[in-house]
């Protein structure tokens, strides 16, 4: 230990920080490989399940908040297909060249000289995480949206509408592409992400305020009359759909403010060569963002009966088929 120790002081400034990129971001890396290899099983099974439980039953096809919510589950199933397996080749190719990153310490963006199987790799993998963390985010939204509207019996959103909808959204984080490989990823595009994120978890925290004070409401409403007629919407079957909607988003704030966080601090205290402990922290952002791709099916499963019933009568016809 004391030998690797004297050989790292002994050595120039960049061979330096390779050492210290042995000892701790080498250490980060391998954790995040760990946890990420774990997670995307789960994601796509989990995602692939509750997609065809909806795509299967004809009742919840016709229902508008549950194509957002199949639309949800596909860019999950996605982001644990190709995003993930994507970012953790890319990180092992850090881990057996560490001065890629180093040689790039100028900023944030791909650095079109890399070595060509680097570059494929972070250029896949940068690319679809853009894209479909944008996508989530945005799709989180609406359906807080969706809810608060079908709660205040406002709502014009039909299946026709809720597909058109998912087809706009699915255009929109194109753009955030296009702005990652086309400019630079300065303190503007960093100051823009997290604007981003921080409008949609304000846009979504209005949307179930207001839906818990109309279920509040009407709740008050019932304690007072009791042959209270029944309401137009079946409020204790929305009330548990909307105590679902929001695990999801509790899953939402945990998995992406702290990447909000980040970009804050990264904005107001930008640095010209950024160090490797913000590549880090960056990197544990990243997994957690991840992580609601691999729970937000879990959620699915134990908060929604109609989903839970037809994800296992396609298990038991696997099984047997299988058998």
């Amino acid at each position: 230990m004391s030998i690797n120790t004297s050989s790292c002081l002994s050595k120039s400034n960049y061979d330096g920080e390779i050492c210290h990129l042995d000892i701790f971001f080498r250490v980060v890396l391998m954790a995040a490989i760990v946890i990420i290899s774990v997670m995307s099983p789960v994601a796509v099974v989990g995602n692939g399940l509750v997609f065809a439980a909806i795509w299967k039953n004809p009742s919840l096809r016709r229902a508008p908040s549950y194509v957002l919510l199949a639309a949800l589950a596909f860019t999950d199933f996605c982001t644990g297909f190709i995003t993930e397996p994507f970012h953790v080749t890319n990180l092992l190719l850090v881990l057996k060249d560490p001065s890629v990153i180093i040689k790039n310490k100028s900023d944030y963006s791909i650095n079109w000289s890399w070595p060509t199987y680097f570059l494929i790799t972070k250029v896949i993998g940068e690319g679809f995480l853009e894209y479909f963390f944008a996508l989530t985010i945005l799709l989180v939204t609406v359906m807080a949206i969706e809810r608060w509207l079908q709660m205040s019996r406002q709502s014009l959103m039909t299946v026709r509408r809720a597909c058109k909808t998912v087809a706009v959204l699915s255009l929109l984080p194109m753009s955030v592409v296009i702005c990652y490989f086309q400019l630079k990823i300065s303190i503007a595009y960093f100051i823009s992400y997290f604007s981003f994120i921080q409008l949609c978890l304000f846009v979504t925290s209005v949307a179930y305020f207001k839906v818990f004070k109309i279920i509040r409401r009407h709740q008050h409403q019932i304690s007072l009359q009791q042959n209270f007629a029944q309401p137009a919407i079946d409020f204790l079957k929305y009330r548990r759909s909307v105590f679902s909607i929001l695990l999801i988003l509790l899953m939402f704030y945990f998995s992406y403010l702290p990447m909000a966080i980040l970009l804050m601090i990264i904005s107001i205290h930008p640095e010209k060569e950024p160090s490797m402990t913000i590549y880090a922290v960056l990197e544990v952002t990243v997994v957690l963002a991840f992580l609601s791709s691999s729970l937000n099916p879990l959620l699915y499963m134990w908060r929604i009966a109609e989903i839970r019933r037809e994800v296992r009568q396609i298990t038991k016809r696997i099984f047997c088929k299988e058998s």
